[in-house]
């Protein structure tokens, strides 16, 4: 106020201006009103709302003592009125706004009683159009102030009714705004959050990707599903999807985040059902071992690789001799334990690459990646000594040739299997 009203002085001094004013003291009311108004700039976080009404009031006493001294009543002077009615209907209620105009209005009286000249005015006829215009002044300024503040107060219940957390940063992304949404989900209250740098509270990890969406957002890129974690006023961390938009006018980023924490957790177990049902799909339900379907992903896969790299691959089926008749005679649960300890015993020899699958019914099948047919046909016997319960089991073995496919190479595999099993069981054919 002061500031501006020592601007209108200086600027009508340099116009042109009724005469008969004292020009040195209209320059040192200028100055006096600069060095007050730095004052009041510097403190004015720190001066109490009491405090701006015993300013204002004594601005305009102070005013009409010069008036008085200077000896003319000149519109230099009014203009500090101008500023004093402004600032009072901008900042309080049109009750108090008023008592500073009827103060102001006071105190000018006076000062036209008692002063030399009025500037070629009667002081009734320069008092009544100072009134008017002051009380313009001041109602206008009233009900703008009033408007933007009912649709501050409509934007404010908006803001605070929102589910989302809503926050509004400056430029070097401290906080400047936040609604009540933070308070309910993360814990944080309004004043909290002021001046606190947002990042501060996202995990180190997501860091650099929350850094770089801020550089391209004032790039005039919007950042769209940022997803973050952030610390929760008690320590807890929850993922936040976040929308923002930079306003280039205001130098002011808007941001709407979202709790996805528990859309993440049931993400985490779905993908971990998937998982477990993946892992079921492609293993035995009885024994636990890889099933023909894990198999045939593999087997491909080995195959080319054992091309790639020139190396060898054995493949061997093995079946358990008599098994029906034993089911027939110790029982299908006796059965099943048998097969079990089967898997456990045969995958507890393997080492390495080598994997064994359950093939279906009794039969196994054991692939043996960079083991031509000597080593591949020990590790088979190997096995087939490991067998639980004394009982005998009768395999084949094929080497692959490096340009069969697959099916042939099980074709052969599993005649070498009927041939073991033609000559009597319990012993291992070699594929031809």
């Amino acid at each position: 106020m002061l500031l501006g009203a020592a601007t209108l002085v200086a600027l009508s001094l340099a116009l042109p201006h009724p005469s008969g004013g004292d020009t040195s003291v209209l320059i040192a009311i200028a100055a006096a009103m600069v060095a007050t108004g730095l004052l009041c700039l510097a403190f004015f976080r720190r001066i109490p709302l009491p405090a701006t009404h015993l300013v204002l009031a004594a601005t305009a006493a102070a005013t009409g003592l010069l008036i008085y001294e200077s000896g003319v009543a000149t519109g230099q002077f009014g203009s500090i009125f101008v500023w004093a009615t402004l600032v009072s209907g901008y900042y309080f209620s049109r009750r108090v706004a008023a008592a500073h105009l009827v103060w102001l209005l006071a105190v000018y009286a006076v000062s036209l009683v008692t002063v030399e000249s009025t500037a070629g005015y009667s002081p009734l006829t320069r008092w009544l159009f100072t009134a008017l215009s002051l009380t313009v002044v001041m109602l206008l300024t009233n009900i703008v102030v009033a408007h933007r503040a009912r649709a501050d107060l409509r934007a404010r219940r908006f803001f605070d009714l929102s589910h989302d957390m809503l926050s509004t940063m400056d430029q070097t992304g401290r906080c400047v705004e936040a609604n009540e949404a933070w308070t309910h989900l993360l814990g944080y209250a309004a004043e909290d959050l002021q001046g606190t740098r947002l990042l501060d509270l996202t995990h180190p990890d997501d860091h650099r990707r929350a850094a770089a969406a801020t550089v391209e957002l004032f790039k005039g890129v919007e950042s769209v599903g940022l997803e973050t974690r952030v610390w929760a006023r008690d320590g807890s961390l929850h993922w936040l999807s976040s929308d923002s938009v930079l306003a280039p006018d205001e130098g002011m980023v808007y941001t709407r985040s979202t709790d996805v924490t528990e859309l993440k957790r049931i993400e985490a177990e779905r993908e971990a059902l998937l998982e477990d049902v993946e892992g079921l799909a492609r293993s035995d339900a009885l024994t636990g071992l890889p099933n023909r379907r894990a198999l045939d992903e593999m087997l491909p896969r080995e195959m080319a690789r054992a091309q790639r790299g020139e190396s060898p691959l054995s493949l061997a089926i093995i079946d358990l001799d008599h098994f029906k008749s034993y089911n027939d005679s110790h029982g299908h649960l006796a059965g099943d334990a048998f097969l079990r300890e089967c898997a456990i015993a045969w995958d507890t020899e393997l080492r390495g690459e080598d994997a064994v699958f359950r093939f279906g019914g009794e039969e196994f099948l054991v692939l043996l990646p960079e083991r031509t047919i000597d080593p591949a046909g020990a590790i088979v016997e190997r096995l087939r000594m490991a067998t639980p319960r004394k009982r005998t089991c009768s395999a084949g073995l094929a080497l692959w040739d490096s340009a069969e496919t697959s099916e042939e190479l099980l074709n052969r595999a599993d005649a070498a299997l009927y041939e073991a099993k033609a000559e009597g069981r319990d012993r291992l054919v070699n594929a031809v």
